[in-house]
Formats: C-alpha cells, structure tokens, sequence
C-alpha cells in the first residue's frame, strides 16, 4: 500500500516526471465524460430507510459544542456495477483516515470506531443504532464507501526499466479507473433521526502492463495533475491501491462538505 515514490529514473539518471501524465488524465476524463464509467448511486438510503423531509441539512437540531460520537465505516459492493471490495489493510487505514478527517474538520470527537466487515452482509439501520445504544454515544457518524470501477486495453510508452535495459516505443496493458462515493450522516443515536447527510466523489486511475514488466515506471495510479503519482510496491496490490486512493479523496470531500455545513449552521 505504500507509494515508492513519484518520479522516475531515465538512462541518464535524472529525475523528471513520468512520461505520458496528461494523456492519462485525459484519457481517464474521456472515459467518464464519454459514458464508459458511471459514477456509483447513492447507497446511505438503503441503510437509513425512509426519513422525514427536513431539507439537505437538519441545522435547526444540531448538537451545540463538541460532539462525542461513535464511527461505523461501512464498504458497501451490494449495488450492481460495484467494484470488488477493499483489502482488509486498504479499510482499515481508510477507516483511520475517515476519523482523523473528522477531528481535523469538525467538532466531532470519535470515541468508538467500528469498522464493518467488508466481506459481510451490511447491518441494519437498527443494528448500527443498537450499537450507539451499547456504546453509549448519542451521536454517531455513518461512513458509506462505495465505487465503480472499469478497465480496458490501452498501449503505454515505455522508456527503461529497473533492470537497466533501455527501449522505445509502445507496450500493450490495460487502463483501469475506479470512481468512488464516500456518504456520511451524523445520526442522533436516541432519536434515529439524520441530522446531516453529505457526500464526496472522487476517481483515480491505474496504467498497468500486460504481461507485466519489472519496471519503475508501470504499475502507476494517477488522480490528477496536481498530485504526483503513485507506484504500488507490488503488481497485486496495483487495483487495492487505486480502490484505496479513490476512496479517501472521497472522503476528504465528504468531509470537507461537512465542514462548510456544520459552519453554516
């Protein structure tokens, strides 16, 4: 999961960016734009259920001062299209990410945190308020992370290895891009009620080799042209990794717009 660095190293041994970031964006950005990736639909009302109609934000009844609260971080993969679900590693450190974002943004302090297993069923609405109740929190924050997720063949230039061997031209691999939706919804655990809903979205893309090729430059994930890119350490990790980063730009976001709320109320 950890990045090895964002540059490569040519033949010459100088740093420089790697070849080829803006046809990756752009080709990511035709992918979305074109139709090829649908963004995930929203998936918080499957858990939540019918609630009463109070606008975006229910700023009238929000908590006044800090807020101590319980975190249930759920990866939702029950909607059709959804991409394979984080590792457990990739979901425990997103879990991790979505906590401290919190006390960084908003006068939220996290108590208890419990993270869904990936690879069970979801709980219920009812579950998830029983478990504030056992905890003793009166508020909770409901996490959803969900995403979609495409790939298809692409042929990537190619200008060295770690092996030293020198080459020009073009490789065949494959471009994959994974589009997530992180929802949070700040829940008065006596009542049920959701005081605030709010989201984020984000992609991030993965150029890989086929058949792969050790190599400094491939696998890469990209999620825009401001941030360098990241080289997983290991091929297998390469989809983990983008899922991964995806999901917690996501989550900035999400939790960006609560903060903006939470401000305006």
């Amino acid at each position: 999961m950890n990045p090895r660095g964002n540059s490569i190293l040519d033949e010459d041994d100088d740093r420089r960016p790697g070849p080829g970031l803006l046809p990756a964006i752009l080709g990511v950005l035709c992918l979305v734009l074109g139709g090829c990736g649908e963004w995930p639909q929203a998936r918080l009302d499957a858990f939540l259920g019918q609630q009463p109609e109070n606008g975006r934000f229910g700023v009238a009844e929000w908590p006044k001062g800090p807020v101590h609260a319980g975190l249930r971080v759920i990866n939702d993969t029950g909607a059709p299209g959804s991409a394979p679900k984080l590792s457990e590693t990739a979901f425990a450190d997103l879990t991790g990410h979505v906590r401290q974002q919190l006390l960084h943004a908003v006068p939220i302090k996290v108590r208890v945190v419990h993270s869904s297993d990936s690879g069970a069923s979801p709980p219920s609405f009812a579950a998830i308020l029983h478990w504030g109740h056992d905890q003793r929190v009166d508020y909770l924050v409901l996490a959803i992370l969900s995403s979609t997720e495409i790939e298809v063949p692409e042929r990537f230039p190619w200008r060295g290895s770690t092996l030293g061997a020198i080459a020009r031209g073009l490789l065949f691999g494959y471009r994959a891009e994974n589009l997530a939706l992180a929802e949070l919804a700040l829940v008065d655990v006596r009542t049920g009620r959701v005081l605030a809903r709010v989201e984020g979205n984000a992609w991030a893309s993965l150029d890989r080799l086929d058949p792969p090729i050790e190599s400094n430059e491939y696998p890469v994930v990209r999620r825009n042209l401001e941030d360098p890119p990241i080289y997983p350490e290991k091929e297998a990790d390469a989809h983990d990794v983008m899922r991964a980063v995806a999901a917690g730009d996501a989550i900035d976001q999400a939790v960006l717009h609560l903060k903006e709320a939470w401000g305006g109320s």
